[in-house]
């Protein structure tokens, strides 16, 4: 059992699928990772959503794993990155380095500079892992979650999508095979979310399935197969998809590489429409909860990609391959800069976020500095009083003010000396019901004002 905050009162539930579909789906939050249908028998995905196909027994594994529910994040920094650096925009992080694969074969099927295909074969072969969850695409480039058991297996998952891969659902696979003790997984930062939880808290025996890594690929939007692949590649670009090698997002161009040595290329901008619900609230560029997160921003060129190793478990395995030859790697340079600007742009949408809805609500006569302090809980996922002090840098004093009006209103629960804001959708009702009811009152005094008007003007 544990607790929701709803409102100014703490209601309890038992997690279920049904509180899912009210808090993710519905609000269209789905990232659509699979997680809730990889640990349950009773949940299927559609071409968009999950959908529960038999009764819910009310496990909570699907709620409670969803990387769009609340996600300790401060816990599982604090458990995975001992000792390491922090920057603000990309998270932890132990160092970054540039890399490339010294293997031809892989190269020529690569993304880029293949480094996670080379880390993904090295760790099977030595071992460390026994299978890896990537993405393959079938003939026609819609992507599908398996569980790499040879090194072949994860040469075919090489290469980017750009389309939703419910990643996660291939989890299913390691529960129900005993021969899968450890398993790495390669996913976009929400699918990261979903593994890091399932790593912390396992639904399955610690000796079977466990999450041994887990490589994160960098991440502006994903897109709707229909948008990108249907409308954009086939009728827009009129691409046979059998002439297809690869696809590459890069310096804001959308660009399709044909089999036959052709470029045809047309600005992202304009694939915005086609990107998944859930980005567009999405401020994770790197994947800051993975063991290493791989991209190509900044590289030397899209023969490289850049590193970012924030585990001791991603920097031991970087050591070990690029000793046994198979990787090349350099300095990283100014590269970092240009990945700290992608991350930084991705982040600031929470800030447009936040700065759009603060007009609104001072429009509606809410003290700013009680906005200020609930979007800085909400930005936080919670804080005690010492920290929003330092955060909104004023007074203690000032600040229980502003708390204990924050909490009469409704708008955060007090735990101890932790705040913890309530949902959004509950302070907007609870606004826009403050709102309503004024309107009501004034509508009461309309006889009167009425009257008053009709003896000074007729």
């Amino acid at each position: 059992m544990v607790t929701a905050i709803t409102s100014s009162t703490a209601l309890s539930y038992t997690p279920s699928f049904e509180l899912l579909n009210r808090w993710v789906i519905e609000k269209q939050l789905c990232c659509y990772c699979g997680t809730c249908a990889g640990v349950c028998p009773r949940i299927v995905l559609n071409e968009k959503l999950p959908v529960l196909i038999d009764y819910c027994s009310a496990c909570g594994n699907c709620y409670k794993h969803c990387p769009q529910t609340y996600t300790p994040v401060k816990e599982i920094e604090k458990e995975t990155f001992p000792g390491t650096n922090k920057e603000d925009y990309l998270g932890y992080y132990e160092k970054c380095v540039l890399a490339q694969s010294t293997d031809e074969s892989i190269l020529s099927i690569a993304q880029n500079g293949g480094l996670v295909t080379t880390l993904l074969i090295h760790a099977l072969e030595t071992g460390m892992i026994d299978g890896a969850i990537v993405t393959v695409a079938d003939k026609d480039w819609r992507p599908k979650p398996i569980l790499a058991r040879t090194p072949e297996e994860i040469k075919k998952a090489a290469g980017s999508k750009y389309v939703m891969s419910p990643i996660m659902l291939a989890y299913r696979t390691v529960i129900n095979d005993p021969s899968i003790k450890k398993v790495a997984i390669v996913g976009l930062p929400c699918q990261v979310k979903a593994a890091r939880k399932l790593q912390m808290e396992p639904i399955i025996p610690v000796e079977n399935g466990k999450i041994e890594l887990i490589i994160a690929l960098f991440c502006h939007m994903n897109f709707s197969y229909e948008g990108l692949i249907s409308e954009t590649v086939k009728k827009t670009l009129n691409i046979d998809l059998s002439e297809v090698k690869k696809f590459d997002i890069s310096k804001g161009k959308f660009k399709v590489f044909t089999k036959d040595g052709k470029q045809v290329e047309l600005p992202v901008k304009e694939l915005a429409k086609y990107s998944w619900s859930s980005c567009s609230s999405c401020t994770d560029f790197t994947g800051r909860l993975a063991d290493i997160s791989v991209g190509n921003a900044g590289a030397i060129d899209n023969n490289w990609n850049i590193a970012i190793v924030r585990s001791k478990k991603a920097m031991e395995l970087l050591n070990d391959v690029v000793k046994a030859g198979k990787l090349r790697i350099a300095e990283c340079g100014d590269a970092l800069n240009a990945v700290l600007k992608d991350a930084r742009k991705k982040a600031e949408r929470r800030e447009k976020i936040s700065e759009i809805t603060y007009q609104y609500f001072s429009e509606l006569g809410v003290p700013s500095e009680e906005v200020q302090a609930y979007f800085t809980l909400l930005t936080l996922g919670g804080a005690s009083s010492e920290e929003l002090s330092k955060v909104l840098k004023v007074s203690a004093a000032e600040l229980d003010s502003i708390l204990k009006k924050l909490h009469e209103k409704g708008w955060l629960i007090k735990q101890e000396n932790y705040y913890i804001p309530t949902r959004p959708s509950t302070v907007i009702r609870i606004e826009a019901a403050r709102f309503n009811n004024l309107i009501k009152k004034i509508l009461e005094r309309e006889s009167e004002l009425e009257g008053i008007y009709a003896r000074k003007f007729g």
